[in-house]
Protein backbone atom coordinates (compact mmCIF):
# COMPACT_ATOMS: atom_id res chain seq x y z
CA UNK A 1 0.00 0.00 0.00
CA UNK A 2 2.84 1.95 0.68
CA UNK A 3 4.62 1.68 -2.77
CA UNK A 4 0.69 2.48 -4.29
CA UNK A 5 0.78 5.97 -2.00
CA UNK A 6 4.20 6.78 -3.42
CA UNK A 7 3.60 6.25 -6.70
CA UNK A 8 0.73 8.46 -6.80
CA UNK A 9 2.24 11.94 -8.39
CA UNK A 10 -0.05 14.04 -5.93
CA UNK A 11 1.03 12.29 -2.70
CA UNK A 12 4.89 12.73 -3.86
CA UNK A 13 4.45 16.55 -4.68
CA UNK A 14 2.63 17.14 -1.06
CA UNK A 15 5.81 15.36 0.51
CA UNK A 16 8.35 17.47 -1.48
CA UNK A 17 6.45 20.78 -0.66
CA UNK A 18 5.93 19.90 3.20
CA UNK A 19 9.34 18.52 3.81
CA UNK A 20 10.92 21.48 1.52
CA UNK A 21 8.28 24.15 3.87
CA UNK A 22 9.57 22.50 6.99
CA UNK A 23 12.83 22.60 6.15
CA UNK A 24 12.98 26.41 5.26
CA UNK A 25 10.80 27.64 8.60
CA UNK A 26 13.50 25.80 10.69
CA UNK A 27 16.35 26.90 9.06
CA UNK A 28 14.89 30.83 8.96
CA UNK A 29 13.86 30.10 13.15
CA UNK A 30 17.35 29.07 13.46
CA UNK A 31 18.48 31.94 11.46
CA UNK A 32 16.44 34.68 13.15
CA UNK A 33 17.49 33.19 16.77
CA UNK A 34 21.15 33.45 16.01
CA UNK A 35 23.41 36.95 17.54
CA UNK A 36 24.57 37.70 13.96
CA UNK A 37 23.61 41.22 12.96
CA UNK A 38 20.69 41.99 11.36
CA UNK A 39 22.00 42.40 7.74
CA UNK A 40 23.77 38.98 7.82
CA UNK A 41 20.47 37.66 9.07
CA UNK A 42 18.74 38.83 6.80
CA UNK A 43 21.20 38.31 3.88
CA UNK A 44 20.94 34.12 5.07
CA UNK A 45 17.05 33.90 5.55
CA UNK A 46 17.17 35.45 1.99
CA UNK A 47 18.98 33.04 0.92
CA UNK A 48 17.65 29.63 2.48
CA UNK A 49 14.03 31.21 0.78
CA UNK A 50 15.63 31.69 -2.54
CA UNK A 51 17.68 28.10 -2.86
CA UNK A 52 14.27 26.41 -1.30
CA UNK A 53 12.27 28.38 -3.95
CA UNK A 54 14.82 26.76 -6.17
CA UNK A 55 14.75 23.40 -4.97
CA UNK A 56 10.90 23.09 -4.71
CA UNK A 57 10.74 24.06 -8.31
CA UNK A 58 13.32 20.94 -9.35
CA UNK A 59 11.35 18.33 -7.39
CA UNK A 60 8.15 19.46 -8.70
CA UNK A 61 9.51 19.56 -12.31
CA UNK A 62 11.16 16.15 -11.65
CA UNK A 63 8.06 14.52 -10.76
CA UNK A 64 5.13 15.72 -13.25
CA UNK A 65 8.19 16.31 -16.39
CA UNK A 66 6.50 13.28 -18.01
CA UNK A 67 2.85 15.11 -17.94
CA UNK A 68 5.12 18.79 -18.60
CA UNK A 69 5.97 17.35 -22.11
CA UNK A 70 2.83 16.46 -23.23
CA UNK A 71 1.54 19.72 -21.85
CA UNK A 72 3.99 21.48 -24.00
CA UNK A 73 3.05 19.66 -26.86
CA UNK A 74 -0.26 20.20 -26.77
CA UNK A 75 -0.20 23.92 -26.31
CA UNK A 76 2.68 24.23 -29.21
CA UNK A 77 -0.11 25.89 -31.07
CA UNK A 78 -0.50 28.79 -28.32
CA UNK A 79 3.29 29.17 -27.69
CA UNK A 80 3.47 32.84 -28.88
CA UNK A 81 0.47 34.36 -27.45
CA UNK A 82 1.90 32.12 -23.91
CA UNK A 83 4.93 33.81 -24.50
CA UNK A 84 3.82 37.06 -25.76
CA UNK A 85 1.44 37.08 -21.83
CA UNK A 86 4.35 35.44 -19.85
CA UNK A 87 6.56 38.89 -21.20
CA UNK A 88 7.08 40.57 -17.77
CA UNK A 89 7.56 37.14 -15.88
CA UNK A 90 10.29 36.29 -18.27
CA UNK A 91 11.82 39.82 -17.80
CA UNK A 92 11.85 39.51 -14.36
CA UNK A 93 12.88 35.91 -14.39
CA UNK A 94 16.09 37.32 -16.87
CA UNK A 95 16.38 40.38 -14.54
CA UNK A 96 16.72 38.33 -11.35
CA UNK A 97 19.69 36.34 -13.09
CA UNK A 98 21.34 39.70 -14.86
CA UNK A 99 21.25 41.35 -10.82
CA UNK A 100 22.40 37.68 -9.35
CA UNK A 101 25.31 37.59 -11.96
CA UNK A 102 26.41 41.20 -11.52
CA UNK A 103 26.35 41.45 -8.05
CA UNK A 104 25.32 45.18 -8.10
CA UNK A 105 23.95 45.02 -4.20
CA UNK A 106 22.97 42.41 -1.49
CA UNK A 107 20.32 42.39 0.87
CA UNK A 108 21.52 45.25 3.57
CA UNK A 109 23.09 47.76 1.00
CA UNK A 110 21.42 51.27 0.52
CA UNK A 111 20.50 51.33 -4.06
CA UNK A 112 19.39 53.95 -5.68
CA UNK A 113 16.77 52.85 -8.45
CA UNK A 114 15.72 55.40 -11.23
CA UNK A 115 14.00 57.57 -8.48
CA UNK A 116 13.39 54.74 -5.78
CA UNK A 117 15.87 55.28 -2.85
CA UNK A 118 16.06 52.70 0.36
CA UNK A 119 17.34 49.62 1.87
CA UNK A 120 17.16 46.39 0.09
CA UNK A 121 15.60 44.01 2.53
CA UNK A 122 14.40 41.03 0.05
CA UNK A 123 15.44 39.82 -3.25
CA UNK A 124 14.39 36.64 -5.27
CA UNK A 125 13.59 36.16 -8.86
CA UNK A 126 11.03 38.24 -9.80
CA UNK A 127 11.37 41.42 -7.34
CA UNK A 128 13.44 43.19 -5.06
CA UNK A 129 12.07 44.50 -2.21
CA UNK A 130 13.20 48.10 -0.67
CA UNK A 131 12.40 50.05 2.93
CA UNK A 132 12.11 53.11 1.64
CA UNK A 133 14.48 55.89 2.80
CA UNK A 134 14.55 59.49 3.41
CA UNK A 135 14.79 60.58 0.09
CA UNK A 136 16.69 63.70 0.58
CA UNK A 137 19.50 61.48 2.04
CA UNK A 138 19.87 63.05 5.43
CA UNK A 139 19.61 60.80 8.70
CA UNK A 140 19.01 57.10 8.53
CA UNK A 141 14.66 57.86 9.16
CA UNK A 142 12.48 55.39 6.79
CA UNK A 143 9.60 56.65 5.73
CA UNK A 144 7.51 53.38 6.19
CA UNK A 145 6.43 52.86 3.23
CA UNK A 146 7.78 48.82 1.56
CA UNK A 147 8.47 49.33 -2.14
CA UNK A 148 8.41 46.40 -4.57
CA UNK A 149 10.77 46.78 -7.17
CA UNK A 150 10.33 44.60 -10.66
CA UNK A 151 13.48 42.91 -11.38
CA UNK A 152 12.27 43.29 -15.24
CA UNK A 153 13.70 47.73 -14.13
CA UNK A 154 17.52 46.76 -14.20
CA UNK A 155 17.21 46.69 -17.54
CA UNK A 156 15.85 49.90 -18.31
CA UNK A 157 16.72 52.04 -15.09
CA UNK A 158 20.58 52.19 -13.41
CA UNK A 159 21.32 50.94 -9.96
CA UNK A 160 23.02 52.93 -7.66
CA UNK A 161 24.82 51.39 -4.55
CA UNK A 162 25.08 53.65 -1.89
CA UNK A 163 26.42 51.44 1.32
CA UNK A 164 29.98 53.23 0.74
CA UNK A 165 28.19 56.23 1.51
CA UNK A 166 25.92 54.87 4.32
CA UNK A 167 27.19 56.63 7.24
CA UNK A 168 29.44 59.24 5.74
CA UNK A 169 28.50 61.64 3.09
CA UNK A 170 29.75 64.49 1.19
CA UNK A 171 27.14 67.26 2.08
CA UNK A 172 26.66 70.44 0.32
CA UNK A 173 23.92 73.02 1.46
CA UNK A 174 23.40 77.26 0.47
CA UNK A 175 22.38 79.55 2.57
CA UNK A 176 20.91 82.77 0.56
CA UNK A 177 20.98 86.53 1.89
CA UNK A 178 19.48 89.77 0.73
CA UNK A 179 22.27 91.89 -0.92
CA UNK A 180 22.24 95.04 1.59
CA UNK A 181 25.98 96.45 1.43
CA UNK A 182 28.80 95.24 2.93
CA UNK A 183 31.35 92.53 1.41
CA UNK A 184 30.02 88.91 2.05
CA UNK A 185 33.27 87.51 2.05
CA UNK A 186 33.74 89.40 5.55
CA UNK A 187 31.78 86.27 6.96
CA UNK A 188 34.10 83.33 4.95
CA UNK A 189 36.73 83.24 7.47
CA UNK A 190 34.37 83.44 10.42
CA UNK A 191 31.79 80.66 8.63
CA UNK A 192 34.74 78.33 7.53
CA UNK A 193 36.36 78.25 11.39
CA UNK A 194 32.86 77.36 12.98
CA UNK A 195 32.42 74.38 10.44
CA UNK A 196 36.07 73.01 11.11
CA UNK A 197 35.06 73.50 14.72
CA UNK A 198 31.81 70.96 14.00
CA UNK A 199 33.78 69.11 12.09
CA UNK A 200 36.68 68.51 14.84
CA UNK A 201 35.29 65.19 16.54
CA UNK A 202 35.32 63.32 13.68
CA UNK A 203 37.83 64.68 11.54
CA UNK A 204 40.10 61.87 11.70
CA UNK A 205 37.69 58.79 11.19
CA UNK A 206 36.08 61.20 8.49
CA UNK A 207 39.60 60.98 7.02
CA UNK A 208 40.27 57.20 7.36
CA UNK A 209 36.69 56.61 5.44
CA UNK A 210 36.83 58.63 2.67
CA UNK A 211 40.45 57.11 1.73
CA UNK A 212 38.20 53.75 2.00
CA UNK A 213 35.75 55.07 -0.22
CA UNK A 214 38.51 56.36 -2.70
CA UNK A 215 40.55 53.04 -2.48
CA UNK A 216 37.32 50.90 -3.46
CA UNK A 217 35.44 53.25 -5.71
CA UNK A 218 38.87 54.37 -7.31
CA UNK A 219 37.35 57.80 -7.10
CA UNK A 220 38.90 60.84 -6.07
CA UNK A 221 36.73 62.97 -3.40
CA UNK A 222 37.05 66.39 -2.81
CA UNK A 223 38.45 65.81 0.88
CA UNK A 224 37.78 65.95 4.33
CA UNK A 225 37.76 69.97 4.46
CA UNK A 226 35.42 72.32 4.60
CA UNK A 227 34.65 74.04 1.86
CA UNK A 228 33.33 77.91 1.57
CA UNK A 229 32.45 79.40 -1.34
CA UNK A 230 30.06 82.84 -2.69
CA UNK A 231 27.96 83.37 -5.98
CA UNK A 232 25.22 85.61 -6.06
CA UNK A 233 21.95 84.38 -8.04
CA UNK A 234 19.56 85.64 -10.49
CA UNK A 235 18.14 88.40 -7.98
CA UNK A 236 21.50 89.79 -7.18
CA UNK A 237 21.42 87.93 -3.60
CA UNK A 238 24.81 86.65 -1.91
CA UNK A 239 24.79 82.88 -1.83
CA UNK A 240 27.27 80.69 0.60
CA UNK A 241 27.48 77.19 -0.24
CA UNK A 242 29.53 75.04 1.96
CA UNK A 243 30.72 71.20 1.34
CA UNK A 244 31.86 69.41 4.35
CA UNK A 245 31.99 65.60 4.70
CA UNK A 246 30.35 64.24 7.54
CA UNK A 247 28.44 61.87 9.12
CA UNK A 248 25.28 61.11 7.44
CA UNK A 249 23.39 62.05 10.77
CA UNK A 250 24.93 64.70 11.32
CA UNK A 251 24.59 66.86 8.23
CA UNK A 252 21.10 68.23 8.99
CA UNK A 253 22.40 69.32 12.20
CA UNK A 254 25.70 71.08 11.22
CA UNK A 255 23.47 73.26 8.41
CA UNK A 256 21.66 74.74 11.01
CA UNK A 257 24.06 75.39 12.80
CA UNK A 258 26.56 76.65 10.37
CA UNK A 259 23.05 78.90 8.95
CA UNK A 260 22.17 80.30 12.70
CA UNK A 261 25.70 81.10 12.53
CA UNK A 262 26.00 83.03 9.08
CA UNK A 263 22.88 84.73 9.79
CA UNK A 264 24.06 85.82 13.70
CA UNK A 265 27.28 87.33 11.78
CA UNK A 266 24.91 89.41 9.80
CA UNK A 267 22.20 90.29 12.26
CA UNK A 268 23.23 89.99 16.04
CA UNK A 269 26.92 90.82 15.69
CA UNK A 270 29.18 94.27 14.92
CA UNK A 271 27.70 93.48 11.26
CA UNK A 272 24.93 94.48 12.06
CA UNK A 273 25.51 97.58 12.37
CA UNK A 274 27.04 99.00 9.35
CA UNK A 275 23.98 97.10 8.06
CA UNK A 276 22.28 100.10 6.20
CA UNK A 277 18.26 100.52 7.15
CA UNK A 278 15.37 99.55 4.81
CA UNK A 279 13.91 101.49 3.12
CA UNK A 280 10.77 102.79 4.31
CA UNK A 281 11.93 101.42 8.29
Amino acid sequence: MLEHYLDNKLVRTAIVVVTITLLRLLLSFLFSRTRWPKPDKRRRINTVHNLSNLFLLVGIVAIWVSELHDFALSIAAFSVAIVISLREVVQCLVGGIYQASMRAFVVGDWIKIGDQFGEVIDSDWMSTTLLEIDPHGLGSGYTGITLYIPNSVFFTKPVKNLNFMRRYIEHTFSITRENRGGNPFAAKQFIEERVREYCEPFKEVAARYCSMIEHRTGVELAGTDPKVSFTTNELGHDVVTITLFCPREDAHEIEQRATEDFYNFWYSGPKADTEPATPGA
